[in-house]
């Protein structure tokens, strides 16, 4: 066997290795729909995650428990009115029992107003209100902070989900030339050289496509953490591939 004819069989076997490796890149499609139903405008990603972000939902659960603390120590310093029912039975508590029978029900009627308590009430209404101001000022630091990663991670998805698309391009231009040079090859038109040249670019595009898409699950997931909705179901989905967008 000559050195053309080695030559040859090395290219063939190189370029249906490279076929291969490209229909196993190119055969695992995303659902139809899937990137463009998780890739939602960044207002949506924002509402949810001011509904669903544990931090987020923590923080307004204290921000409600101060103000509450606040009416229940204005509550304090107010007159209060309490109904008192009784109803007696042949008798009184610490009595004997009487020889006839009785029935006594007495109704009472008390009416507390505080007058002075030193500003007991005032201070403790003044500190529930301060606790209260800081768990607001918390709500909204929490929030910010949030939802400027939501931002981050969301303005990284954009960009890998466009790379992605872009690298999908690159691989089909590449998989046609590799096969338009075997082509030229089979027919004498092109030399080893061509075909070495055109599978090191495929190759190359390959690569990309590889790096984009654990790019791409990369920002997703991040972008899914950040705003507080990766579920069990949604790391199921993401370890099975179903995550991918062209």
């Amino acid at each position: 066997m000559g050195a053309t004819e080695i030559d040859h069989a090395f290219g063939l076997l190189k370029f249906r290795a490279l076929s291969q490796r490209a229909s196993k890149i190119c055969d695992k499609p995303p659902p139809p729909g899937q990137a463009a139903q998780d890739h939602q405008d960044l207002t949506t990603w924002l509402e949810d995650t001011k509904k669903n972000h544990p931090a987020i939902v923590a923080a307004m659960a204290q921000v409600e428990a101060a103000r509450k603390k606040v009416d229940s120590a204005r509550a304090d310093g107010l007159p209060t009115v309490d109904l008192v029912v009784n109803a007696y039975q042949n008798g009184y508590p610490g009595q004997g029992v009487s020889q006839t029978q009785t029935r006594v029900e007495t109704v009472g009627l008390t009416v507390t107003v505080p007058l002075f308590e030193g500003f007991a009430t005032t201070y403790k209404i003044r500190s529930a209100q301060a606790q209260a101001e800081q768990s607001v000022a918390q709500l909204a630091d929490t929030e910010n902070q949030t939802l400027m990663e939501v931002v981050k991670a969301y303005a990284d998805a954009t960009s890998s989900l466009q790379n992605l698309s872009y690298s999908a391009t690159l691989l089909n231009a590449a998989q046609e030339a590799l096969a338009t040079s075997q082509r030229r090859y089979d027919k004498g038109a092109a030399d080893i050289m061509e075909m070495l040249t055109t599978q090191t670019a495929f190759a190359d595009a390959a690569q990309e496509r590889i790096r984009t898409l654990a790019e791409w699950r990369s920002a997703r997931l991040r972008l899914l953490a950040g705003s507080g909705v990766l579920g069990r179901d949604r790391i199921e989905s993401v370890e099975q591939g179903k995550v991918i967008a062209q």
